[in-house]
């Protein structure tokens, strides 16, 4: 794989590690409680790869919620998640452009198909909700991370990068207008504040190349918007905490991480 692509790779991975759903914005009351609850326990089950178990409780949550993205972009997180662990491209260091080497085996066609019908079934959710109501901040989240979470397959899973690059590019932007409307949704920082950091680690020629594609970003304002979407985020808060703990390792701010 060349520097290129170890560069382009790292940064989607980073982009796919935001893509869980967040509900800052949903229905409320019992519905709004059940649909956390099942979130919850799914995610929880894929953190502790019994991917069969989170099928079960993801397929339950899109039977429940049928008109929601959160069922169908799960489950496709879940592919994704799996393929990766069984490939063993899912290493320690999130932030490593090195995360996604070269495979030597050919992809399922089965799993591509599965992985692509749950994507679009997550971005058809989220656009028939914008539809009905264009100021929908939820839905616009949802259809940014189907974007991140279509990149991170396309290139860890198809090694397809700049079709990649272009799904994470529309994921950001899409995140960056969430968060011009709400400027409190912060969890959709998440995206951002990776994206920017990853950008802004590069070694400086090939962060000159990169500013000349349009590619920009900032280690020190990347890491200011982790920590505010770890301090103030919803469902991303432990995410974030997660990925700050391996960024402080690397920049060797040892007590931060501890």
């Amino acid at each position: 794989m060349s520097a290129k692509h170890r560069t382009i790779s790292g940064v989607i991975l980073l982009l796919g590690c935001c893509v869980l759903p967040s509900f800052a914005q949903t229905d409320a009351g019992l519905e709004r409680a059940r649909l956390d609850e099942l979130r919850t326990k799914g995610y929880e089950a894929l953190y502790n790869l019994e991917y069969d178990r989170a099928r079960i409780i993801f397929k339950e949550m899109a039977r429940l919620f049928p008109d929601h993205p959160a069922g169908p972009q799960s489950l496709a997180a879940t592919v994704w998640l799996e393929e990766l662990n069984r490939a063993r491209h899912l290493q320690a260091s999130l932030y490593s452009t090195d995360a996604l080497q070269d495979r030597s085996e050919r992809v399922d066609r089965r799993t591509v198909d599965q992985f692509r019908h749950l994507v679009r079934e997550a971005k058809s959710l989220s656009e028939a909700r914008l539809r009905r109501d264009p100021n929908d901040l939820e839905a616009l989240y949802f259809l940014g991370a189907a974007d991140g979470l279509q990149a991170v397959f396309t290139a860890g899973v198809e090694q397809r990068y700049r079709a990649a690059l272009g799904d994470s590019a529309r994921s950001v932007e899409r995140h960056k207008e969430v968060i011009k409307r709400d400027p409190n949704f912060h969890d959709a920082e998440l995206t951002i504040g990776l994206y920017s950091y990853v950008v802004g680690s590069l070694p400086l020629p090939v962060k000159l190349v990169a500013s000349i594609a349009g590619v920009r970003g900032s280690k020190k304002r990347g890491l200011e918007m982790l920590e505010r979407v770890a301090d103030k985020g919803d469902w991303a808060k432990d995410i974030a905490r997660t990925l700050l703990i391996d960024i402080y390792k690397r920049e060797k701010r040892w007590s931060d991480a501890v």
